[in-house]
């Protein structure tokens, strides 16, 4: 198609494209489309293909014109684009300006580009690696947890109430304000060691099997939840049954049972081997975040809003992925999509911003990932999945799949390059020893 293109910037990460097609091409698309539905139209009194042009006009000019307007419109801003080699990333905002028949078509488009990031301060970053020491306190919280795995339960058959350190089987529901924010059938709740609040384990205690209780509970305002930190939380619980738990002797047998160990204290230097690559391993990651911000907090760039939009969408879908597989159901589904947008829109505005960054680096430093590098991923990530492997690499036969694992390989590359030159100083970290898991 034959275009006179014109190309205007707007800002940083918008360009006005103002197209014009031809007059002679809008006729000839207009003949063909009055050729077809000359063929095919039906109208009382004339014969199939017989139509005069002025009565097909009359009848449905409206539809022909908007139709082939519309067709002009789209294929002309495709072509636009790519001639221009401009790197979109939203939709256009089309406004016509002349669209009529003998004349040329003439329209404005404008859409969001990438910006054209440059990164000049990403050598010599000052970065700390916080690195926990791990304690005899940690090991043996790792060997319990280990040990509390494997304890067995036993049904107490010769009391009805329930006491301290009993297991107890319940269904529960957790409401905030009428909302459901967690739900567990037939979930075994040790009392006095579960993750819930305190005033859980003290509703529970003396509560009889069969029982229905009807109460509400505290929760720390730092809690790790966040849609339940700092709120009152009613809940709804059915008792089934109560347990004993009988947990194995720690000993050299159970070392050798189940800790591919011969001693109780091979199997403690494995977990401390085991928990010192671990806290290793969040060390590093703690770096490569830690490079990550202050690449953002030295760089001032723009961001596509239409990219924001993007991967706020993303992170609701996986928020509401999260809710679905704990039975979190919304009050008013519209209202929980509308807040979660207005919490996610800044972390994923800065997720773009980060993005954009490695990209330019990778750019910057000629890193490439080649078609050899992402089926060595693709096989590593198949191996990894197991039996769902056969769909992994399923997945991954998908165009825009494989375009988006390239794009992570080289954003993995290029903070690779960013870490190798940072000034990196390992810094001692708070222990952490292991908790029990939290609840709601």
């Amino acid at each position: 198609m034959t275009l006179k293109v014109d190309v205007e910037t707007v800002d940083p990460v918008r360009r006005r494209l103002a197209v014009e097609v031809p007059a002679e091409e809008v006729s000839i698309e207009l003949e063909k489309a009055y050729a077809d539905l000359g063929r095919a139209a039906k109208v009382p009194g004339f014969r199939p293909g017989r139509v005069p042009r002025g009565v097909l006009e009359r009848m449905f000019g409206d539809r022909v014109r908007a139709e082939v307007f519309g067709k002009l419109i789209q294929q002309s801003y495709s072509e636009a684009v790519e001639g221009q080699q401009l790197p979109v990333v939203g939709q256009p905002e089309i406004v016509t300006e002349q669209a009529q028949p003998g004349a040329a078509l003439r329209y404005s488009a404008t859409v969001e580009v990438k910006p054209e990031v440059v990164v000049d301060n990403y050598t010599g970053l000052e970065v700390e690696r916080p690195l926990a020491p791990i304690t005899d306190a940690d090991v043996d919280a790792s060997l319990e947890r280990l040990r509390q795995s494997l304890a067995q339960l036993h049904p107490i058959a010769d009391r009805q109430q329930a006491q301290v350190a009993d297991v107890v089987t319940l269904d529960y529901e957790a409401r905030i304000d009428g909302r459901l924010v967690g739900r567990g059938e037939s979930r075994d709740v040790e009392i006095g060691l579960n993750g819930f609040p305190s005033e859980f384990d003290q509703h529970l205690l003396n509560a009889r099997v069969g029982d229905d209780l009807d109460f509400s509970a505290n929760y720390a305002a730092d809690h790790p939840l966040s849609d339940v930190a700092g709120k009152t939380v009613q809940f709804r619980v059915h008792v089934h049954r109560l347990s004993r738990k009988e947990l194995p002797t720690l000993d050299d047998e159970f070392a050798k049972d189940h800790g591919e160990s011969s001693t109780l204290e091979e199997l403690r230097q494995r977990i401390r081997a085991q928990l010192e690559a671990a806290a290793a391993r969040r060390a590093d990651e703690a770096v490569r975040g830690a490079v990550l911000t202050a690449l953002s907090k030295d760089h001032d760039i723009p961001v596509p809003h239409a990219l924001i939009q993007r991967r706020t969408q993303a992170l609701i879908e996986d928020v509401w992925h999260e809710w679905q597989q704990q039975r979190i159901i919304p009050k008013n589904e519209s209202e929980a999509i509308a807040r979660l947008r207005e919490e996610l829109e800044p972390r994923a505005r800065e997720q773009v911003k980060i993005s954009l960054l490695l990209e330019a680096i990778a750019q910057q430093e000629h890193i490439d990932v080649t078609d050899d590098d992402i089926e060595t991923r693709i096989t590593a990530l198949a191996s990894e999945a197991g039996a769902a492997g056969d769909r992994m690499r399923a997945l991954y036969r998908d165009t825009e799949a494989r375009r988006q694992l390239r794009a992570r390989l080289l954003q993995a590359r290029a903070i690779d390059v960013v870490v190798e030159r940072a000034h990196v100083t390992t810094v001692h970290a708070a222990t952490n020893v292991a908790e029990p898991a939290e609840s709601r």
